[in-house]
Parts: structure tokens; sequence; C-alpha cells
């Protein structure tokens, strides 16, 4: 039986990290049953027993309320964390990856970093409750005796060695967050969206004239992406980091933009992360920021308006009902409007491939492919796979790195950095789509290299960061329930998840969507005098599930 530390706040992380451990463990031979449940929740109550006795002594049996009520707590620990691991199984996957192994990486690691805060005795112990929980069900699963084999050979491994010189403080850059708002609309809707929400027919006839008018979009999306390059072709090559490139016009180099303002300048940046087709989140976001007037406003008088950016963070499409039509049609719309002040990132979600001639979408589920499979032919889904590998993968403001997901692993870093020019690397681009960040500070290369989407810590972190001459990577990729996550808030790196998709009413997702489950979240940034102000505020989405201001929704209009 485990120790309890005399310090309630971590005796609390450990009873988490406990009950984390044994559900998770619980799923490693397909499915966490009755008995196991019930092995569990006995563990629960006999813990809390040894517990109530550490802090209480022989006043214990004497407060059985107290016992009752801990327990009747932790159990409901237990329903969140059974409800939590569940929610893995619909994340995405990539091509050929089999989601149940993409859900046991995912217990894996939480277990690593859980287990690598306890010392040796704990641990030693927890793993001993393990062995029995594998008996619980009267059969040790060859796969429960792998993954316990596994995790004790990754914490007994040698700790990972990163040289102290790669996370040096940077002490520029510097960035405030602010508590989440809430953002009043100052007008509820803009004419710039009238004339895209028109859905598409269900009949392939008017769909084929339908999807010439988008097509004949990403053409001249396209186009003015190419200009972009063009110009800031090479600019990258022979930069020690990115940090030089402050006060310098913007560029676009390969799939990297580079947007480093002026200290003197004043820029206000409104930064949406994952949407998938959530256009309600989207219209929201904008309307809520006032992005049309900011813009105008500095174009009319840029002396004494700051100059107004719009960051997408990529994941335009699936699981909402408004993907190519609404979301990435709008996203189009806004960057050709506005070339210079919009930065549309691509997310792992835009990643079509062709076989035999065919474009097939290797992210499952892929929602967006499968509405319009009856009725596009496969020229329209090889524009969407044109139109995504031309999208850029990342932009840097100031010291601030927007990028989807997170950074490469580290046999990629050794192989192929060379310098900050690595960044347009095919394979460094693409990990960097799938990655997300986990509170140690080193993971090992067996479990970064287990999945397409991978772990990376807190120490490999800063050191990429390093390289790049940044301190601050904002992100989405990841479900946050809450929509805006601080994982890192140090002064030599900062790391946010931001969330835009979700919303418990929003009509834009099914019923039984688990995004429902999400506060969709946006962030507004205010650079002025080299430092940078974060404010994530609630997208407001409710309003524009209404006829009245989403044309989208025009079929709910009464008949006249």
């Amino acid at each position: 039986m485990m120790s309890f530390s005399p310090d309630p706040r971590v005796a609390e992380q450990q009873m988490h990290a406990i009950i984390y451990y044994l559900t998770g463990f619980g799923y490693i031979d397909g499915e966490l049953d009755p008995t196991e449940k019930s092995f569990i929740r006995g563990y629960i109550h006999d813990l809390v027993r040894q517990r109530a006795r550490d802090a209480l002594g022989g006043e214990a049996q004497e407060n059985p309320d107290v016992v009752g009520r801990w327990t009747s707590h932790f159990h409901e620990v237990f329903s969140e964390i059974d409800h939590q691991i569940q929610s893995h199984f619909t994340e995405s996957v990539a091509e050929g990856e089999d989601p149940r192994d993409f859900v046991l990486s995912k217990i894996k690691l939480r277990c690593f970093e859980l287990l690598d805060g306890f010392d040796d005795d704990n641990r030693k112990a927890l793993l001993a409750t393990v062995d029995e929980l594998m008996l619980a069900d009267g059969v040790v699963h060859p796969n429960e005796q792998r993954f316990r084999d596994e995790l004790s050979s990754l914490l007994s491994a040698s700790p990972i060695e990163i040289d102290d010189v790669d996370i040096e403080t940077i002490e520029q850059g510097a960035v405030v967050i602010d508590p989440a708002t809430r953002k009043q609309a100052r007008e509820v809707d803009h004419p710039f969206f009238k004339a895209f929400e028109w859905d598409y027919a269900s009949d392939p006839a008017t769909f084929a004239e339908q999807a010439k008018v988008d097509m004949d979009l990403m053409r001249r999306f396209e186009a003015k992406l190419e200009e972009q390059r063009a110009r800031g072709a090479g600019r990258l090559d022979g930069a020690a980091d990115l940090a030089g490139f402050a006060g310098q016009a913007p560029f676009l180099d390969g799939h990297v933009y580079v947007a480093s303002p002026d200290p003197a300048e004043d820029v206000e940046l409104l930064v949406i992360g994952d949407l998938h087709g959530c256009y309600s989140c989207l219209k929201g976001a904008l309307m809520q920021a006032d992005f049309f007037a900011k813009v105008q406003a500095h174009r009319d008088d840029p002396a004494h308006n700051p100059r107004m950016l719009l960051v997408f963070l990529g994941d335009y499409i699936d699981r909402g009902r408004f993907s190519y039509n609404g979301v990435l049609r709008t996203v189009m719309q806004l960057f050709l409007a506005a070339p210079d002040n919009v930065f549309v990132l691509r997310g792992n979600h835009e990643y079509y491939v062709e076989l035999n001639g065919r474009v097939l979408a290797p992210v499952r589920p892929s929602e967006a492919m499968s509405s319009l499979a009856a009725i596009a032919p496969n020229e329209v889904f090889a524009a969407y796979m044109r139109l995504f590998e031309a999208l850029p993968n990342m932009l840097v403001f100031d010291r601030i790195l927007f990028v989807h997901a997170g950074i490469p692993r580290d046999e990629t870093i050794a192989a192929r950095w060379t310098s900050v020019s690595s960044l347009n690397d095919p394979e460094i681009r693409f990990q960097m789509l799938w990655s997300d960040p986990s509170e140690v500070d080193a993971i090992p290369a067996e479990l970064q290299k287990s999945t397409a989407r991978f772990p990376f810590g807190k120490r490999q972190f800063k050191s990429f960061m390093q390289k790049l001459g940044c301190t601050t990577l904002i992100r989405g990729h990841e479900r946050v329930p809450e929509g805006f996550r601080v994982v890192h808030d140090d002064p030599d790196g900062v790391l946010l998840t931001l969330f835009s998709a979700g919303g418990k009413t929003n009509d834009d997702l099914p019923a039984a969507s688990n995004y429902r489950e999400v506060t969709p979240m946006a962030l507004t940034i205010r650079y002025k005098g080299g430092v940078s102000q974060l404010t994530p505020f609630a997208i407001e989405y409710e309003r524009y599930n209404d006829p009245k201001y989403n044309a989208f929704f025009r079929e709910q209009l009464p008949s006249l």
C-alpha cells in the first residue's frame, strides 16, 4: 500500500496519480471490465482509509463521515479519468495508425509523467499494485505485462541529457497573460460574410457548378501565396536565429512566415485555434474582436491605430458541419481581402494523399471528405490536396512562434537541423503538425517514436525554442475543454494551447460530439513597447446558430 505525503496538496496529487495509473492500466487488455472497476473502487476505499489514519491518527475511526466523503470524492475522480481516457478514442490518428495504439501511447505517457514524480519506494509500491490489478480478472493479459515492463524500463532508464547552454533565458519578447474574459461585439454582422454563406447542393449537377467557384477561389489563394513566396525566397538562409529579423518587412520563405515588428510599433493580433467546421465560432470571434473595423482604421490612419493581424492555427475541416463551405471558404476570402494582415497556417487535418489516382484523407475520421464523397468528383479533392500542400506551417512574430502542434522529435532535430532554414524541411514541418507537450522535462526516444502524434518534454521544448531565438509557442491541436490552457509559463519558455471549436449548444457540431464539452476560445495579443499582452476570450457562437445572422441555417426559417 502507498504511503502518503503529510502535505495535503501533495497527497491529493498522489491519489490522482494512483487512480489514473490503475484506470489507464485497465484499458491495456482492451477495455476496463466490471471486475477491474470493482477492484479500483475497492482499492480507492482502502487508500482513503489509510490516508485518513495517516492524517487523523486515532481520530480516524471516530470520523467515518470523513472517510465516506473522501471515498465519494475519489470515486468521482475515477469516473472523470475514465471519461478522459475514453475521449482519447475519438482523437484523430495518422495514416495506417490504429486508434488503439494512439490511446495506449497517451496512457503510457501520462503514467510516465505521473510516476516520474514519485520516489523509488512509492513507485515500487504502485507497480506492485498494478501487478495485483493484472490478476483482478484472473488472467494476466500479455499486453498488460508488456505495458508494465515497458513503463518500468522507461522509468529506470538513464536521464536524458540536454545541454543547459541550449536553454539560456532570452530577456526580450516578454509576454503578459491576462485572465480569460468576455468580449462584447460592437456589431453583430458584417457585409463581408453575405456572399459566402451558401451551402452545397445535394445534386451532382448543381454541386459541380458550385465547386467551380470554390476551385477558382483556391487557385487565386494559392497564386497570392506564391507571390509572397517569390518575394521572401531564401531569406532564412544563413540566419543564426529569427530574432535578427525584428523591424524588417514581413516575408514568407517557403512555409515559414516571419513578421517581427519594430519594438516601437503598435500591433494587435487576433489568434484563432482549431475551428473544425465550426463556422459560428469563426464568425463570432471575428465580430467580437472587431477585426474588420480595426483593419480599416489602420489603413485610414496608421499613425493612431495599431496594425491588425489575424492568425489561424489550422484544422479548419472535419468534425463540424461547415468545413469546406463555411470555415475554409471564408478563411481564404479573408486572406485574399487582406493578404498582408491574415496568416493561414496548416493543421494536421489539412493533409490529403493520392493513391492510384485517387485522393484520400489519411487523418481519421475525415468527416469533411465523407460529407461530399457521394457528389464530388476526385478533381475537387485533388484541388484541396494542392491547397493543403501550399499552406504555410508557421509564423514568427517578435519572439512568438505560432504553429499548429509543437516541435520535432529529438532524433529528427539531430539528423536534419542545420539552421532556422531547416524549418522548411518536409519531415520537420510534418512533425510540427502532430506533436503534443508533456509536463515532464524530457520524453525518451522510445515514447517519441511510438506514434505519429508524439510527446515532447519541457526542456526539449525550451532547447528547440532557443535554436529559433523564440520564447513563446502558441499552438492548437489538442481538444482542451477550457479552450485556452497555459501549459508552461516560465521566463525562458511559455507554451499555450488554444482551441476555438466547440460549444455546448453549438449546432455546427453533431449532437453527440465531445467537442461540445469545449468552451471555444480565441486570443487577442496587443504588442506595444516590445511587450505582448495576451488576452483569451470566450467565443460567443450562439448568435450565429440563428439564421438571422448565419445564412447556413436558413433552412430553419419558418415557411411563409
